[in-house]
């Protein structure tokens, strides 16, 4: 083959795809870009696999994922986190495991949390499907509650030189921040708002009132008496305690004949046979409440006020010394409230300043213009109860107290409740206790009743609640999601 043939050859096989030289270079382009593909798909994996890492144990993660289902209220690990530290405080989580170890803790966190987080959802839908919704106003007085909360935690977190979302974050867990903050509180509200819309809506007539009180031990009537405990100990045997409780039984037969007030001839005697000794009284006690030890006793027929008995203590610790002080029909007035308390805050003296008084009140008149400029209504007010009011004891209820007995509250307190006053009437009362608290009530006057009549109609509004609670709650069940990993 001449020289020129073969060039044209290799001409020609280059053209075809043919040639040697082509063929083995084009391959070797060919492996190294297999192999450049391998790395950077590699490459790419490792790095979504560590942004993934990176999403999972972001905040943000914990917001936009779906960690529990309840009907149709889907909760984000955040929201759980939220609800987790709230119920904490509200069980006194610390303090239970103190005192009865951390599996009885973490079992009355669940089954707390678990209740509470059913509820809230069934009350949510309630509110849903019945057109119960926040006001404009309740919707500021909550973004100004959030922010006063987090203005707080700012504070704290200065003093432990920390950043204010790192501090949130051991507060509450990781993802929670004032967006949750507020979320969660917006629901509780509104949940707080169904169920005040329903308990407003449940009355009951004097017939349904009066049929109750009959089928009710004793007829409703309630009981007052007063015992003291004559405890055994190192200082004092068995025998001695029973000696010295029937030594109370005779003196004070004997000296109580013409005595005026029976409780405190009793405390005279105690102070005299016991020193520093004192009578526990126990007033409008239902029969159902009185200790097995001296029920029956206290309930006979013939049962006479100054009546005295002596029992002993079913723990073997003692022997009761119980005094008959009566037995009333319970017909006597109360008052039915609801109130907003705003409290002074004290001094390093524990003293309230004219200041910090008039601050107090500065902020109870806030609050009250604020419900006056909406709908003037029962629930309204409930509602702003339920998210400022100081008073632990109804701040649950939207402030209510629903049967205040004559003097039981403090003086400005209690002459509002008894005040000639119509449904709706508010007013602004100071309010001061010794060694408690000093501050000032938003009052909203319900009404006044018989003691008998508002221990039966909160009787029958608890039992028709607990049976809406169980309507609206049935079925409900929480549904758990991948992204439960992520709540702490």
């Amino acid at each position: 083959m001449s020289a020129s043939t073969e060039k044209k050859n290799r001409q020609a096989a280059r053209e075809a795809g043919t040639d040697k030289k082509m063929l083995a270079a084009q391959e070797a382009e060919k492996k190294a870009r297999v192999t450049k593909r391998k790395w950077t798909i590699g490459v790419i994996a490792v790095v979504l696999c560590v942004a993934l890492i990176l999403l999972l144990s972001s905040p943000l993660m914990s917001r936009i994922t779906t960690a529990e289902t309840i009907g149709s209220k889907n909760y984000s690990p955040a929201d759980v986190k939220y609800v987790i530290a709230n119920t904490k405080a509200n069980i006194n989580y610390n303090l239970y495991a103190n005192y009865l170890g951390q599996e009885a803790a973490d079992e009355a966190l669940a089954s707390s949390l678990r209740t509470s987080m059913i509820q809230t959802a069934a009350l949510l839908q309630y509110a849903k499907d019945n057109g119960i919704a926040l006001t404009e106003r309740e919707k500021t007085a909550i973004g100004e509650a959030v922010n006063d909360q987090l203005d707080q935690m700012r504070e704290a977190a200065k003093e432990n030189k920390v950043s204010l979302s790192r501090y949130m974050g051991f507060v509450y867990g990781t993802g929670v921040n004032r967006g949750v903050i507020e979320k969660g509180l917006s629901e509780s509200i509104l949940a707080n708002k169904a169920y005040f819309s329903k308990f407003l809506e449940l009355s009951f007539t004097q017939e349904e009132l009066d049929a109750y009180n009959a089928e009710q031990e004793a007829n409703g009537d309630v009981f007052s008496y007063a015992y003291y405990l004559v405890t055994t100990g190192e200082d004092r045997s068995d025998e001695e305690a029973k000696a010295a409780a029937e030594a109370l039984k005779t003196g004070f037969a004997e000296s109580s004949a013409d005595a005026e007030n029976l409780e405190a001839a009793f405390n005279d005697l105690l102070a005299e046979e016991i020193p520093e000794a004192s009578a526990t009284v126990r007033s409008d006690v239902q029969a159902a409440s009185i200790d097995a030890l001296y029920h029956d006793w206290m309930l006979e027929d013939a049962r006479q006020a100054g009546d005295i008995d002596v029992f002993p203590a079913a723990d073997g610790s003692g022997y009761y010394a119980v005094v008959f002080l009566g037995r009333s029909d319970n017909t006597d007035t109360v008052a039915q409230v609801r109130h907003i308390l705003i409290q002074a805050e004290a001094d390093e003296d524990g003293n309230y300043t004219d200041e910090a008084k008039a601050a107090a009140k500065a902020r109870a008149e806030e609050l009250l213009a604020d419900w006056e400029a909406g709908d003037k209504s029962e629930l309204s007010f409930a509602s702003l109860a339920y998210l400022f009011s100081e008073d632990n004891g109804s701040r649950g209820n939207g402030g209510l107290y629903s049967a205040v007995r004559q003097g039981q509250m403090v003086e400005e307190f209690d002459r509002f409740c008894f005040a000639d006053h119509a449904y709706g009437d508010t007013a602004i009362v100071y309010g001061e206790a010794e060694g408690s608290y000093a501050g000032y009530h938003v009052m909203f006057y319900v009404g006044t009743d018989t003691a008998r009549n508002a221990s039966a109609r909160d009787a029958l509004r608890n039992q028709a609640l607990e049976s809406w609670f169980t309507e609206i709650t049935d079925g409900l069940e929480p549904q758990l999601r991948w992204a439960y990993k992520l709540v702490d």
